[in-house]
């Protein structure tokens, strides 16, 4: 992220302080404008860039991509937090209402949703598994993994232990894998294969 400019760093007097909400460790935070926001994109340009912050043309140099809230945001958080791209996983995606909340609080402030224990283990227990049972993005998950390794189901090797085994024992940056282990996904496959092929 580009530096702030001098003029406009010493420009910063005790009233304007308060004014100076959407920076990050003394810069302005940079937001792109996702293809969703068609209406209002002046006004809300005129908000940012009044509360410090700056609108970049390139969603690569974004530090926040706003869109619009009729959009399917998970969706779009989803195809970036899992991307291999690492500008995709750094960037955050908010809602375009997310500038006024910031105006609002008077603070730059994502908030993420609270973490969860280790999947399939018992709060305050050391061994053991509890089953748990598998979800929309378990199986938006497996079905890209599957589709990766194996695009055409025709080429057999859909029902093997290893595809299922080197999703969880071998590739760490499948962090999701590890919600199940290989012997239940390779069965969330089997029993539902028309459904993921």
């Amino acid at each position: 992220m580009p530096p702030v400019a001098p003029a406009r760093r010493s420009q910063s007097t005790e009233g304007d302080a308060e004014g100076v909400i959407l920076v990050k460790d003394g810069y302005p935070v940079s937001f792109f404008f996702h293809a969703s926001i068609r209406a209002g994109r002046d006004i809300l340009k005129q908000e940012i860039m009044r509360y410090g912050g700056e609108i970049c043309e390139d969603e690569k140099e974004a530090d926040v991509i706003l869109v619009d809230e009729e959009a399917d945001i998970e969706h779009i958080r989803r195809r970036f937090y899992r991307s291999p791209h690492l500008w995709q996983q750094r960037v955050f995606i908010e809602p375009r209402k997310f500038i006024r909340r910031c105006i609002r609080m008077g603070k730059y402030e994502h908030i993420r949703p609270p973490r969860q224990g280790m999947p399939g283990v018992r709060p305050g227990s050391r061994v053991g598994r509890v089953r748990v049972p598998f979800n929309e993005d378990d199986d938006e998950n497996l079905a890209y993994y599957i589709a990766t390794v194996i695009p055409d189901a025709a080429d057999g090797g859909r029902m093997g232990n290893s595809l299922y085994r080197t999703l969880t024992e071998e590739l760490p940056e499948y962090t999701w894998a590890t919600r199940h282990t290989w012997h239940s996904w390779r069965e969330r496959y089997k029993n539902n294969t028309r459904y993921f092929d």
